[in-house]
């Protein structure tokens, strides 16, 4: 039976939430200001609005930090294919293979996600990419998922989540699929949520293998 698989992109795609997170806090360095939030754990699987409320509480100074750091963020481009966690292309290609249908529901901006998709090789791969900024609420909230699940026209419990967070896995949960979480030992994330944890995608390859 042909299923969904449908993937974050941040720590489970690619493992780009450490180069995130360094270059937010090199950024309030650089304009000598010290943010409210600054543990990775705490921002992992967050929306940039989100992260950003957590960082910096004050409205007004948020609003003025915000543009400048959205600058700094595009003079410094993650080298998205340096980051492409192990075995993420033979598991995509292996279940493409098989007839699935492939998505990315992700918090991030779209205009990352396309450029990740076209620097990393994965043109091709994908059925249907949705970012956070498409829907009302962002991840913890469902709607990213449920929205995915509509468009892609597959009923729920034909659907897979690939997350990381425990905000995605919340919100992979909350739209009534079964969720994969992806664990890493260098993040410290409750995953007790998800279905299956698998230790990378070299352990899903095997999974989907057998």
């Amino acid at each position: 039976m042909i299923k969904a698989y449908i993937f974050d992109v941040d720590g489970v795609l690619i493992n780009s939430e450490k180069y995130y997170h360094q270059l937010r806090m090199d950024f309030f360095d650089s304009v000598g200001e010290v943010p409210k939030a600054s543990g990775l754990d705490d921002l992992v699987g967050r929306s940039l609005d989100d992260g950003w409320k957590m960082m910096v509480p004050d409205r007004n100074k948020r609003e003025k930090l915000m543009p400048e750091f959205i600058k700094y963020w595009k003079a410094n481009n993650i080298d998205f294919p340096k980051y492409v966690n192990p075995y993420v292309l033979e598991v995509l290609t292996r279940l493409k293979a098989d007839g699935n249908v492939l998505a990315i529901a992700s918090a991030g901006v779209i205009e990352e996600i396309d450029r990740m998709v076209l620097e990393c090789g994965f043109s091709g791969l994908f059925d249907q990419i949705i970012s956070g900024e498409s829907v009302k609420h962002n991840k913890p909230a469902p709607d990213i998922y449920i929205e995915s699940v509509k468009r892609l026209r597959i009923n729920a419990t034909r659907c897979i989540a690939i997350e990381d967070s425990q905000h995605g896995i919340a919100a992979a949960k909350g739209a009534g699929l079964t969720t994969w979480a992806v664990h890493y030992p260098e993040y410290h994330i409750d995953q007790t949520a998800a279905d299956i944890v698998f230790n990378g995608f070299e352990d899903i390859n095997r999974y989907i293998t057998k």
